[in-house]
């Protein structure tokens, strides 16, 4: 999925951010990294937008599979973090390692919006693995 490369900084944009923006969309695999080793391909990925950056915005890519145990994982679904426009067919967790996609990459509107506090949580979560 990734390789060892040490992580590359936040973006100015979230390292100096007191919240993320929260909202949950449907991105284009071919625009992100992350599940690109997929032995069956999908066309689109559930992603936490977290700042735009000029013409590009600031993404955490989502998984379905269950990453509870795991601290490199973030839990959507825990709280009610998240009010869904539809509701989830399972769990959804957000990993740390953010992408930078162009805005066209992110298809329709948004799928789910993050309660504010959950916003400053999420933040805070990737500001320390950083």
């Amino acid at each position: 999925m990734f390789t060892g490369r040490p992580l590359p900084p936040l973006p100015t944009v979230v390292a100096e951010a007191g919240w993320a923006a929260g909202s949950l969309h449907v991105c284009q695999q071919s625009a992100l990294e992350f599940g690109s080793n997929r032995r069956e391909p999908v066309n689109c990925r559930p992603v936490v937008k977290i700042r735009p950056d000029g013409h590009r915005v600031v993404v955490l890519p989502c998984t379905r599979r269950d990453q509870a145990a795991n601290p490199d994982f973030f839990d959507l679904n825990a709280s009610g973090r998240v009010m869904w426009s539809l509701p989830p067919k399972a769990s959804s967790f957000t990993y740390y390692r953010y992408e930078t996609v162009s805005s066209d990459a992110l298809v329709g509107k948004a799928i789910g919006v993050m309660s504010h506090s959950a916003r400053i949580d999420l933040i805070g979560w990737l500001k320390e693995r950083y």
